[in-house]
């Protein structure tokens, strides 16, 4: 007795609705994977650490990872990956550079700077195949915001000495940051042309 069910095979909708659900697994699988795996690359750029005397701010690769994140990923994706570093990171887990005290310390600023630095990366990186220009553009951006948060920190924790903030907490930084920013773009072009060179999807449509 011939079934009056619906199948995929003779109703359009069914299809439709297949499709979709697919689409959104895979997005949310894209996603997940994204958050995650940029949160570790900054956890594992913060284990290096480099003693800076004069200051208790030490040098780390986190900028760069932060930049990596804004600048390859989507405002939301960037924000709840760096919002998860944060919020582990302050609930305990050893994600933080070493001997760091986390927000309680004196580089809180700088880790909480990175959630909104590395949204407006990536806003102001907008979609697509961005040029040079546009990607340097929108890291340095985000560096100015890490370190507006990490020195206006700073002053509070000192008390309102800001050329001691400045001194201690910026300086020492300035030429490292546009290191790691070059850096940044470069892996980004980098993996553009390999991507090329295979065929791929553009890296930025990958994860943006």
């Amino acid at each position: 007795m011939p079934s009056n069910t619906p199948t995929v095979a003779d109703d359009p909708s069914i299809l439709a609705t297949a499709r979709a659900a697919r689409a959104t697994r895979q997005s949310a699988a894209v996603t997940l994977g994204s958050v995650l795996g940029f949160f570790l690359l900054v956890t594992l750029a913060a284990q290096v650490r480099v003693p800076v005397p004069g200051t208790e701010v030490p040098m780390t690769l986190q900028l760069l990872g932060v930049l990596l994140a804004g600048l390859l990923l989507s405002p939301n994706q960037a924000a709840a990956a760096l919002s998860t570093y944060l919020v582990l990171g302050t609930a305990g887990l050893p994600v933080f550079s070493p001997g760091s005290t986390g927000l309680w310390g004196p580089t809180g600023g700088y880790l909480v700077g990175f959630i909104p630095a590395a949204w407006l990366m990536s806003v102001l990186r907008g979609r697509g195949d961005t040029g040079v220009s546009r990607l340097f553009g929108a890291g340095a951006v985000g560096v100015v915001v890490v370190f507006v948060c990490g020195i206006g920190w700073r002053i509070a924790w000192l008390a309102g000495d800001w050329r001691l903030a400045l001194q201690t907490g910026l300086l020492p930084f300035v030429l490292k940051a546009m290191v790691e920013l070059c850096l940044a773009v470069a892996l980004i072009l980098s993996i553009r042309r390999w991507q090329g060179r295979r065929g791929g999807t553009n890296v930025s449509e990958c994860v943006g």
